[in-house]
């Protein structure tokens, strides 16, 4: 209370000193030593501001950091929100471009195989009426007696000089040897197999259309035989060739399917794969 008086005191001394003139060597020293409390309350007020503004400002950096570590991840979120609104704009336009490319590489598809089915079509009808002029220029003969059957011996024998023919690369004689090996014998043991092998020849010489045709003889004249599945293969690989991997895949999961423990299903499990 007494430090708080002071000033007070010290301008009535001081007032009454200039007033009346008659200040005493007493009260000057008194002056001065309120003088000196008073500078020295200054300095310690002086230095109690400067240390409320340090206080101050390392209050409001503190604050300030402390705002920005909370907005921080508000910031973060902000910018998650906005690029999955981006992204779901730009999935909501994606379906309708995916559909209109999908409707175009169907149609695309589509007509390639109306094409594909309708050039088989004509070769089937070509062979059919190669077949039949073939058959009407043959002279008709009466049935055999039974001296003049073949054996099994000579039927063997000319279905091995047709299968050397094609193994010596002449694909063109062997398939004739083979169709002339069907002419006489259509329903024998190795009549699939004859079959089967018209179509190698075709597949030989690159002629993947005429050998689907000629392996499917093979699948509907012989459904009981064992040249099936070898044939349903054969087809899938011609196909592949034509660059059709949707029927070809159709063809190898139905060998795997039906034929399970052969090694046709074998190769047609690797084929898969490659396309896959």
């Amino acid at each position: 209370m007494m430090e708080k008086n002071v000033p007070l005191r010290f301008l009535l001394i001081v007032f009454f000193a200039i007033l009346f003139g008659c200040a005493t060597t007493g009260e000057i020293a008194y002056l001065r030593q309120d003088i000196d409390s008073l500078y020295r309350q200054l300095i310690d007020v002086q230095k109690e501001l400067k240390q409320l503004r340090s206080e101050s400002s390392m209050k409001i950096r503190k604050s300030q950091a402390d705002l920005d570590f909370m907005l921080e991840p508000l910031q973060r979120e902000i910018q998650i929100l906005r690029n999955a609104v981006d992204e779901n704009r730009e999935y909501l336009q994606r379906p309708q471009q995916e559909l209109t490319a999908f409707k175009r590489d169907f149609e695309t598809r589509l007509n390639s195989l109306e094409e594909k089915i309708d050039k088989v079509r004509k070769e089937m009808e070509a062979k059919l009426d190669e077949v039949s002029k073939a058959s009407k220029a043959q002279p008709k003969k009466e049935p055999p007696s039974q001296g003049e059957v073949l054996s099994q011996e000579a039927m063997k024998a000319l279905y091995k000089n047709a299968k050397q023919t094609y193994e010596r690369k002449e694909f063109s004689a062997a398939r004739e040897q083979f169709k002339a090996f069907l002419a006489v014998y259509p329903k024998g043991e190795l009549s699939d197999n004859a079959q089967f092998w018209i179509g190698e020849c075709y597949y030989s010489e690159k002629n993947y259309e005429k050998a689907i045709i000629a392996y499917d003889d093979v699948i509907k004249r012989f459904p009981k035989g064992d040249k099936v599945s070898s044939a349903l293969l054969k087809q899938a690989l011609c196909w592949l060739k034509l660059g059709d991997k949707t029927f070809a895949q159709s063809l190898l999961k139905r060998v795997i399917r039906e034929y399970p423990h052969t090694q046709q299903a074998k190769i047609a499990k690797e084929k898969l794969k490659g396309i896959q």
